[in-house]
This record gives structure tokens, sequence and C-alpha cells, in this order.
């Protein structure tokens, strides 16, 4: 069965105390969409949130306790703790609290909590923070719902898919869901969307499937006179800088809806 996510809410909210199946789905669906559609940089904070929601669900899954302040690190000190009595596994909580304690460092340890001159969101740092989350988000759903991998996979995929983003991804083949986009545009979301950055000519014109093969031809010379992207070897080309800039300041605020 295919679940949005408040369908998987309202599952969850039979098991875990409603404010927390909310906050857990809610922060990781957030978190997921906003790197999809390139905006990478809140990706630490958002970590951060969805860490606070998830231990706090650990909590009353292991000990009954239901507590809406508790951080992460007391958390993992109950989890942790060997002379009080637990419901999960022994290798299940030390797993997940280790893991856990690393995306939830990010948050302060990296300079996302507090913005300073001398820090900037890494991409790399935002990418080890996305693939941790959702690994503790699959392994929180098979234990909620003692149900095989597998099931737990597909669920993940659809919770983020079935809402709004800006690229959908199948089988390593991106596609820009917004309509009546320029060419331009429809270039740089590719890019940004790419592994390191960059795309052959080729690439580029068989993913814009909503634009004419000559319109991004003209698309990719003009951007590469904008010095958005440059050339790379002979056929490739990547983002520059500036096009990051350029997607972030104007490119998504017109296709992400404002919350």
């Amino acid at each position: 069965m295919r679940r949005t996510s408040e369908q998987l809410i309202q599952e969850l909210s039979t098991i875990i105390d409603s404010h927390f199946a909310h906050a857990v789905v809610e922060c990781y669906v957030e978190m997921q969409q906003r790197f999809l559609a390139g905006d990478w940089q809140p990706t630490e904070l958002d970590g951060g949130r969805f860490c606070e929601a998830i231990s706090r669900c650990l909590l009353q899954m292991d000990t009954g306790k239901i507590d809406h302040r508790k951080l992460p690190g007391k958390v993992r000190e109950d989890l942790l703790n060997k002379n009080i009595p637990h419901q999960l596994g022994s290798k299940d909580r030390y797993h997940l609290a280790k893991v856990i304690e690393v995306v939830y460092g990010f948050r302060s340890d990296r300079g996302a909590v507090h913005i300073s001159t001398e820090y900037t969101a890494n991409y790399m740092d935002s990418m080890l923070v996305l693939h941790a989350s959702k690994w503790i988000f699959a392994e929180f759903l098979r234990l909620v719902w003692n149900r095989d991998r597998k099931l737990v996979a597909e669920t993940i995929a659809q919770i983020v898919q079935l809402e709004h983003s800006v690229i959908h991804e199948l089988d390593g083949k991106p596609l820009v869901l917004a309509r009546d986009i320029y060419a331009t545009d429809e270039v740089l979301l590719l890019l940004y969307h790419a592994a390191n950055n960059r795309l052959s000519r080729a690439e580029l014109r068989e993913h814009a499937v909503s634009q004419n093969p000559q319109n991004v031809n003209v698309a990719i010379s003009r951007l590469i006179k904008s010095k958005d992207i440059r050339p790379v070897g002979e056929d490739e080309v990547a983002l520059t800088p500036n096009g990051q800039k350029r997607i972030l300041e104007q490119v998504l605020p017109k296709l992400v809806p404002q919350k």
C-alpha cells in the first residue's frame, strides 16, 4: 500500500505519541525534499531537529516514558544504561545511539545552529547527515513496525516523492517536475541535482524533457556566457558558484512553496 506522509503519521500515532509521530515524519520529509530541490544548506539544522524527535520516540519505545523535552544526549544515556530494563535490543540501541550522536553533533559542532562567518554549510557534510538520517529513519520504522527492510525502504521512498518536490529521480534518471519552466532554470536544476554538479550536454538534452533540444543548447550557451556554468572537457558542463547562488536566490523561490 502506498502511503502519504499523513497516512504514515496516522499509523505511527497508534504506536507512539502522536506529537512524536508528526515531528519525526515531517522533519524527515522536509529535510529530504529541501535537499532534493537543491537547498542543502539547512540540512544540518534539519538533521538536528530530526534527531531530537527520533530520540524521544526511541525513549518511549524502549522505556515507555514520554518526554517532550529530553535531548538526544540524555536519551542516549538512558538507551545505553545497563542498570535499567529495556524493550529494545542492545545492538539496536547501541548503533542507533551512535549514529544519532554523530548526526546531532553536526548541529552544533559544525556551526549550523549559530551562523558564523567561519562556517558555510558544506555539501559533503549535508550528504552525510542526509544519508545517516535515512538509515536512522529506516531502523526506526523497522523497529516500530517489526516489518522487513524492503517494505521500510518502499515507504521511505514513497513519502518523500508523494509530497511536493522539484525533482523526481527514478532508476538514476532525474525529472524536473515544474511546468512552464525556462530552459536555463531546468538546466541549472539538473546540474545542481547531479553528482559533482556536472553533466554532459547530451544528458542535459535527454533529461530536460519539457524543452526542445535546441532550446537546451541555447540555454547552455547563455549560462556559460553568464558564468553560471562552465565547460569541462569536450562535452561536459559544470555548475559554478554563481550558478549555485542563482538557483538558491532566484530559481527555487519561484518553484518551492513557502511554508
